[in-house]
């Protein structure tokens, strides 16, 4: 049966564990217990089921206190000292380890036999430090438009209890609240904090409803209709964004209650974020215009050249950085921060085939596998190996041949990649010494790999030559 342990009960296994399992004080245990004893009436806002989590020594989230709802019990069990893994609740270890709240988020709790939504919030000490982690937790059934309803197991609204006062006081979120008539009855500081931010100075208690809406987007009598509304202010210097939701016992309208979250920090984030991609679109943009450019001067310098091997070693060269050039090509056309390979590597077999086509001999070239994705720096690097593994196969590996074939695999891993370019030409023990470990191009690809991949290099030779390569992303 839920809760069927006493208050005092509650209160020894939450000090017991916190002395047990953490460094925390005797007032952060304190702070923990007058949470803890607002749990029954938060879960009894939406019928769901309430936590509190604190960080032990070893860095792993445990429960330390649990309200299980009548007509939710999500584990149908008392939780109380179980320690939860970071892969199940990634929003309660955020908060507890960095103090950031989440709202309306999934997670899988009971070894992943369950999919619920909850919300969760740090809980700081007075000098601001994370003391633990409060979560209100629901099946995931979507119902995040419901209006609130504050009625607890004996049918009676507690919501104006002075344990929820305590439990608002520790959130980071604004809460105000206003009766039927519209009259502001209840903000805790931080609502009072943010409304003064909004250019609301004034005392937010005893004020009216519309005195107080910050956009004036939606009266009293809509919102006594029912329904949750979402919406941002900005101000000149601040974001906030605001929930607005009726209040409802019984399915009789009680009120208003509206929370308040400041995400002016995160909208400076998000447009640092998108400064700094906008820089790096410029910079690949750039990058690409500086290797055309010296693309086009070895070209000029080497048409002006009549020794073929000095031709050879030009074209050898912007074979190079060509295939560099169609990296950040990539980049500065996507705006993307990685390249995908399948695109690189087609535009490299493209560039390829046209700088070193073999008279008389048709060559098909097929990319197969998986789809991958690697950043500028990875993506660079693998171009200049595949374009000296593709030229080398067009050059030394189809000579007397009327047609060939070259194959490329990509096989994603977790954390290694592998590349494997392969032709049906007469194998490396019959071609030239350029295929063979002696070459400068092998050197050159064995010293990428292992130097800039941080992968490994195989070579087969039978019907045809295979050079599989790993890629560590």
């Amino acid at each position: 049966m839920p809760d069927c342990l006493t208050k005092e009960e509650r209160d020894r296994k939450l000090v017991q564990i916190a002395h047990s399992y953490t460094d925390l004080t005797e007032a952060d245990i304190q702070i923990l217990l007058d949470v803890s004893h607002a749990l029954p009436s938060i879960g009894n806002l939406e019928s769901g089921d309430t936590y509190i989590n604190i960080l032990t020594r070893n860095g792993e989230s445990m429960v330390a206190a649990q309200y299980r709802h009548p007509d939710c019990d999500l584990y149908k069990r008392d939780v109380i000292g179980e320690v939860e893994k970071k892969e199940d609740e990634p929003a309660v270890y955020r908060a507890l380890e960095h103090g950031i709240p989440g709202r309306g988020l999934i997670g899988i709790i009971d070894n992943r036999k369950i999919v619920v939504r909850h919300t969760v919030s740090p809980i700081f000490n007075d000098q601001q430090k994370v003391i633990g982690s409060l979560t209100y937790e629901y099946l995931n059934s979507g119902a995040d438009t419901e209006p609130i309803r504050i009625v607890n197991k004996e049918g009676k609204s507690a919501f104006f209890d002075s344990k929820i006062n305590q439990l608002i006081s520790n959130l980071q979120e604004g809460f105000l609240i206003c009766d039927e008539a519209g009259i502001c009855t209840f903000a805790n500081a931080r609502a009072e904090e943010l409304y003064q931010k909004a250019g609301h100075p004034e005392s937010l208690i005893g004020r009216r409803y519309e005195d107080l809406d910050l956009t004036g987007r939606y009266s009293q009598e809509e919102i006594m209709a029912g329904g949750t509304w979402k919406q941002e202010v900005q101000t000149d210097r601040y974001v906030l964004e605001e929930n607005i939701s009726a209040i409802r016992e019984n399915g009789v309208y009680q009120g208003i209650l509206v929370i308040l979250r400041d995400k002016t920090k995160i909208r400076q984030m998000e447009d640092e974020i998108a400064y700094r991609a906008a820089l790096i679109h410029e910079v690949h943009h750039r990058v690409k215009n500086n290797l055309q450019t010296i693309i086009s001067l070895v070209g000029l310098e080497a048409a002006q050249k009549k020794d073929a091997e000095v031709k050879a070693f030009a074209k050898t060269i912007t074979g190079y950085i060509r295939s560099m050039s169609m990296t950040y090509d990539l980049l500065a056309h996507t705006g993307a921060e990685a390249v995908d390979l399948k695109t690189m590597l087609a535009q490299i077999i493209d560039c390829v085939l046209e700088s070193w086509s073999v008279r008389g001999c048709r060559i098909r070239v097929d990319i197969t596998g998986d789809d991958l994705e690697l950043p500028e720096h990875v993506a660079s690097t693998v171009a200049l190996i595949v374009n000296e593994l593709v030229t080398n196969s067009i050059k030394y590996a189809f000579c007397d041949r009327e047609e060939g074939s070259i194959f490329l695999t990509i096989e994603k891993g977790e954390e290694y990649s592998w590349v494997t370019v392969r032709d049906d030409g007469c194998g490396i023990d019959e071609k030239s010494g350029h295929r063979s470990g002696k070459g400068l191009g092998l050197k050159l690809v064995d010293s990428l790999v292992k130097s800039s991949l941080k992968g490994t290099l195989t070579i087969e030779s039978g019907e045809g030559t295979a050079v599989r390569f790993s890629v560590f992303h």
